[in-house]
């Protein structure tokens, strides 16, 4: 590991992989309960209660237009994220580790992307067994409020 290294968290939502790095992380809870609202966006998968703390859970395929719209789930895997103001998490199929990656293996977002993509993408991570999506923080939580 070099200076020019940053730790960012992995996990895998749906058939992507997403990154974020370690410090927006504020924790991972897993199994958690969804209560599910009828008449928010798409990509919001439901709220969640956290130690008595509601918190929006957002689904980053559905946002990202990968799919149209959230699975019904009772529970899920979430990555807290650690926020100005109201709570958000994104749920998560799989989370994997924490890993150092160089600014060498960082691009700004292809220019190729869809709208909804080049809006919430704001980096990708060049990996030996395939690309990162690295979200942009700061305009999923514009999105949300």
């Amino acid at each position: 590991m070099t200076q020019g290294a940053n730790e960012f968290l992995l996990w895998r939502c749906g058939s992507h992989d997403f990154g974020l790095e370690l410090p927006h992380c504020r924790e991972i809870v897993m199994n958690v309960g969804i209560t599910r609202l009828p008449r928010a966006p798409q990509f919001i998968l439901g709220l969640a209660n956290l130690r008595g703390g509601v918190i929006s859970v957002i689904d980053l395929e559905v946002l990202l237009g990968y799919k149209t719209e959230s699975a019904i789930r009772k529970e899920a895997n979430l990555i807290r994220l650690r926020t100005e103001g109201y709570p958000i998490a994104v749920a998560a199929d799989n989370i994997n580790d924490t890993v150092f990656l160089e600014a060498s293996e960082l691009e700004p977002a292809p220019a190729n992307l869809s709208e909804s993509e080049s809006i919430f993408i704001r980096r990708v991570a060049k990996r030996e067994n395939g690309l990162i999506l690295i979200p942009d923080l700061k305009a999923i939580i514009t999105k949300i409020h």
